[in-house]
Formats: C-alpha cells, structure tokens, sequence
C-alpha cells in the first residue's frame, strides 16, 4: 500500500508538471460532461418526462453515472491500456518483479485530470438532489453511497474482461468498447425505456441497473420490482467483479510472452 501511494504522488507531480496543460484538459474534459447534461436538459423541455422520470431524476442518474465511470478512468487506466503492456514487452518485465502484479498494472498510469469530471458528476447529483422531494433516511443514504461503489466495481469489472481478452487477442477489440463507453450512455437513462433484451443483459449480464436504476427506483419510491430487491441491488451488482478478475487472472496464467 505504500508502494502505491508513492505512485499517485509520481503520477500526480507527473500529471500537474505542466499546470496549464493539465488546467485545459481539465477543463475539456469537463465541458463534455455540461454538453451532455445539457442534451438531457434540452430532452425534457420536449418531453416532460420518460415513464415515471423527470428532469431531477435523470440528472442525478447521470451525475452518478458520469462520477463512477470517470473515477474508474482515473485509478484504473493501467488495466484499461493493458494490450500497451503487451506489445511494448513491458508485461513481462513487470512478472519478473517480486511485487503484485495487479498493483503494478494498476499503477502503471493514472490520470488525475479526470477527477475533475467526476467532482462535476457529484455536483450534478447534489444539485439533483436539491431539488428532489426525497424522504431521506438512513438506509437511503446508505443504499446511495453503495451505489457509488457498486458502481466503481461493475466499470472495474468491464475493464478486467477487455484487459483478458487482450491477452489473447493482442489488440483491444471494438465490442468491448460498445460494453464499456457504450454501456454508459446506455445508464445515463432508465433502463425500464428499453427493450426487455437489452433490460436483460444491463441487469443480469452487465448489471448497470444494480448501481443506478434499481437502487434510485429505492431511494424514490418509484416502480413496480419490489423495493427490498432495489435495496439490496448494489451488493448483488458487486459480485459481478468477481468472475470478471477470475477470467483476468485465468488469461494472465496463459499469457506466453511477446517473444522478444
């Protein structure tokens, strides 16, 4: 553990060494968050609402949504670039060494310029949260912050599939791209407006739902699957990570070496 913090302090000064730089990209990566939450604004002045959803609803759907994906961005870039790892022959320089291989992928690049997004996402949800008539109580803030967290496994999960399957394909393959960036805009919205095939897969297979639209369905009183079940929905999601570093850790004990 200390090991890593040593590396967000190097990844840190490394990233904030050109200050200016660091500020716009900041910035830029920000702005494509205001452009997005502005589409779903300018969605709502059409359609006053989508099912049983508002404006407030969907904008705290989307500030959770947009902190959990770019949080992961940040911490666990190292996995999202694995295929780098692998043709550069870095991979195998990082097995030989007497520390984790899992730390040592994760801290390989960590970019702090997306913490800037993911305090805008947390902006947007309090903001959201202001003007909801939500009954809060503690098991509902609770179910919240489990959301996050919920949240943060499931992305982390999708990015240990694509880093497995490189290890046999060598390239990252363009699907796995539709599971990851496009399973985001997918959550951005209540799953429940979807066909029932593609609710299916976003809740059973890819459990989006468990992190925002079964437990907000909880916390706002609102559809027909049973509340108990949209309690507890962010625990049952966490397990998805498991299987997911399982199938990681079965391609790392294949992975043969880039023969250089």
């Amino acid at each position: 553990m200390m090991l890593y913090k040593q590396f967000l302090g190097m990844h840190f000064k490394q990233a904030y060494q050109y200050k200016v730089s660091s500020l716009l990209v900041t910035i830029s990566s920000m702005l494509v968050s205001v452009g997005e939450i502005i589409g779903i604004w300018l969605l709502f002045q059409n359609f006053n609402t989508i099912g049983e959803w508002g404006f407030y609803e969907s904008a705290l759907m989307f500030g959770i949504i947009t902190s959990v994906f770019t949080f992961s961005e940040c911490f666990f870039r190292g996995y999202d670039e694995f295929p780098n790892l692998i043709k550069t022959g870095t991979l195998d320089r990082l097995l030989v060494r007497p520390v984790n291989i899992y730390l040592q992928i994760l801290y390989q690049k960590i970019e702090w310029t997306k913490l800037g997004r993911a305090s805008l996402g947390l902006v947007i949800s309090i903001f959201a949260i202001c003007n909801l008539t939500v009954q809060w109580t503690f098991l509902k803030v609770v179910v919240l912050i489990l959301m996050y967290i919920c949240g943060v496994a499931v992305i982390l999960g999708l990015i240990l599939i694509s880093a497995g399957v490189t290890v046999f394909t060598v390239e990252n393959l363009e699907f796995l791209h539709i599971l990851t960036s496009g399973s985001k805009e997918v959550a951005f919205y209540p799953i429940n407006i979807y066909k029932k095939w593609l609710r299916n897969i976003f809740t059973f297979i890819i459990p989006l739902a468990c992190f925002n639209y079964l437990p907000l369905s909880y916390i706002l009183g609102v559809g027909s699957v049973p509340m108990w079940l949209c309690a507890i929905s962010p625990i049952l999601g966490m397990l998805f990570v498991v299987p997911c570093f399982l199938f990681f850790r079965f391609a790392l004990s294949k992975y043969q070496g880039t023969g250089t």
